[in-house]
């Protein structure tokens, strides 16, 4: 397991004061090959801000250099105030190191092995006190190990700098010898090079086989030869296991173009599949040892991770939020069985997403900070992460928090806008499938200026649609609600002054086509006239939302490119429809009424349809990949 560096304030003051202007090119190799990562909290940006290499030619600041090399990490107060109640007012050390150990202790709970770079010893014990999960050493050790793991011609200069370092640490506890009891503390010190020594030196750990089997029953699976002495070992295994391979099987077959009942079925036949397999593989497991069974159960992870994500992604298509939320669970359950931070990454931002959908904010901000750690730890795209954590720390009124979020996202945009323009534009579409059109009108208003700047004309038509059916689609709460989101999401992008005023002009043609559409239609039609004199045959509209009525009856609100909202009254039944879905019908009757000023101002709608045979209705489920690639 790599290793997770937290990192607090001394550490860098220590550095700014002995380092030579080679530490962090040295430093920089080293965490690249052993790919470790260096992690603060704002508040060592906030102590640290002034803090200088004295050594560097110029004396740049510290915290300018170490830039590229840190992931800042924010952490709710509330967090912090829980930890200092937890080990005692008293004892508890100052906010900033508390606000390290929990981030300590959270990358802990991740499954990383977190190692908090301290010389302040009751950082320490207090972790200690409160099982925090965490190792620690002092600056000179985290030197030292750097060190160790540098290439030989590095290794000199990173040693002695150690040596300096631990020079001044031993210099300052023995100057403290009247205030407190150093004696447990010099030990901590010494403990921590003594753990560090060369594994040469260390009694060699016992070389399990438990990885080549898990290997080779893997490669079996897959149907390639293995060696004979594995295949021994494995025994009945492969025979067991082998009905695992119809989920994948199963899974490769299923399309993201849907109808909502085509959804509903392949939802059903997935689960059923997946309950046969999993019984079946149980009962020929059961009469094995407890290893045959960790053996097997360590190898259907992947396959587990696949058809749980389908199966979350089919149940948020469908609308069925709760579900989804408990099968995207499992799936992230699966995914850290199998040390796969892509999957990771992936169900913890469907999840992020469905807790937008339900406002549980405090939720989304963390699912979205996680999946971004772990977008940092495999150099995936982090952008639609860190804005979603933004957004959520500014609905919780941490507003440092959401605009650090922010700053980081603006960095990537300025560097890329092309992609930038197509993440946004995807995160906005995302975002108007789970029903928040506020949020989406935001995050697409920022795509728009990207898009406008790389010039690509097809991209800005899309997302002039997209903003026009976030705009019909808003309501009073959404403009309530999120006030001051685009003050915030206006962070992410500058435009010049001449960029501005073309941008201007966009947006004011997407605002009068939206109050065009806030009208009624003046013309309606008391008696069945055809649904084309409507709606074009052609035409698919996209649901804005459902909403189910007292008496059963469904509200439809979909959206037309050219039409604007309307809404679609539906009689009683289970119509399994959600935001997102692509409506299209043809061949029926239609009826359509002005609304009344409560649905009009509710839904921006433009009129009420009465659907003559509704069996001609057609709903398709969005477009979200439900096509997963085997494990080699």
């Amino acid at each position: 397991m790599t290793q997770t560096w937290v990192v607090d304030s001394n550490c860098f003051i220590h550095l700014g004061s002995m380092a030579p202007d080679t530490f962090i090119k040295d430093a920089s190799k080293c965490l690249k090959n052993n790919n470790q990562q260096l992690f603060v909290t704002p508040g060592v940006h906030d102590e640290i801000r002034n803090v200088r290499f004295q050594r560097w030619a110029k004396k740049p600041k510290v915290l300018a250099e170490f830039d590229s090399l840190l992931t800042t990490i924010a952490i709710d107060d509330g967090q912090i105030r829980g930890l200092a109640q937890k080990i005692g007012e008293r004892a508890s050390p100052q906010d900033v190191d508390l606000s390290l150990m929990v981030l300590a202790s959270k990358l802990h709970r991740e499954g990383r092995e977190v190692i908090l770079v301290t010389d302040d010893f009751k950082m320490t014990t207090s972790g200690e006190k409160a099982n925090l999960g965490y190792t620690t050493c002092p600056p000179s050790t985290f030197i030292q190990r750097l060190a160790a793991q540098s290439p030989s011609k590095n290794r000199g200069r990173m040693k002695s700098l150690s040596r300096r370092v631990r020079a001044a640490e031993m210099r300052y506890a023995i100057s403290r010898v009247h205030q407190y009891d150093i004696q447990a503390k010099l030990t901590w010190m010494v403990d921590s090079l003594i753990e560090d020594r060369p594994q040469s030196q260390k009694s060699a750990p016992s070389k399990s086989s438990e990885p080549n089997l898990k290997r080779a029953l893997q490669r079996t699976l897959a149907g390639e030869k293995v060696k004979g002495s594995h295949l021994k070992q494995l025994g009945s295994l492969p025979t067991i296991c082998q009905p695992i391979l119809s989920l994948d099987a199963h899974l490769s077959l299923l399309t993201s173009n849907n109808s909502s009942e085509q959804l509903r079925e392949a939802y059903e036949e997935t689960l059923l599949l997946l309950s046969e397999v999993l019984e079946a593989i149980g009962l020929d497991l059961a009469p094995l040892d407890e290893s045959s069974a960790e053996l097997a159960n360590s190898v259907f992870s992947s396959y587990l991770y696949r058809t749980e994500t389908a199966l979350g992604l089919m149940a948020k298509m469908s609308g069925r939020r709760d579900t989804a939320r408990l099968h995207l669970s499992r799936a992230l359950q699966s995914a850290t069985l199998i040390d796969d931070s892509f999957a990771e990454m992936h169900a913890v931002y469907q999840l992020g997403l469905l807790a937008i959908a339900s406002e549980k904010w405090e939720r989304s901000a963390r699912l979205f900070e996680t999946a971004d750690r772990q977008a940092q730890l495999i150099s995936a795209p982090r952008l639609p992460y860190l804005v979603c954590a933004g957004i959520s720390r500014h609905l919780l009124e941490d507003s440092q928090s959401a605009e650090q979020h922010i700053q980081c996202a603006k960095d990537i945009v300025s560097g890329d806008k092309k992609h930038a323009s197509i993440q946004l534009m995807n995160l906005g579409e995302a975002l108007l499938a789970i029903d928040q059109p506020g949020l989406a009108l935001e995050v697409l208003d920022e795509a728009m200026e990207c898009t406008l700047q790389i010039g690509s004309q097809e991209q800005l038509e899309i997302l002039s649609e997209h903003l026009l059916m976030a705009n019909a689609a808003m309501t009073q709460i959404d403009m309530l609600q999120h006030e001051g989101m685009r003050t915030l999401l206006d962070g992410l992008n500058q435009l010049s002054e001449e960029e501005a005023e073309e941008f201007a002009k966009k947006i004011k043609v997407i605002e009068q086509r939206a109050d065009e559409h806030n009208q009624p239609f003046e013309e309606t039609w008391k008696d069945w006239q055809p649904s084309s004199k409507l709606i074009p045959e052609s035409a698919m509209l996209r649901v804005v939302r459902a909403e189910v009525d007292e008496n059963e009856d469904t509200l439809v609100v979909v959206h037309h490119p050219e039409l604007g909202s309307i809404g679609l009254w539906l009689p009683e039944g289970d119509w399994n429809v959600s935001s997102g879905h692509l409506l299209s019908f043809a061949g029926t009757r239609v009826k359509l009424a002005q609304p009344t000023v409560e649905l009009q101002e509710k839904h921006s709608i433009r009129g009420i349809v009465a659907i003559e045979d509704t069996s001609q209705l057609m709903f398709n489920a969005p477009s979200d990949e439900l096509v997963f690639e085997s494990e080699d």
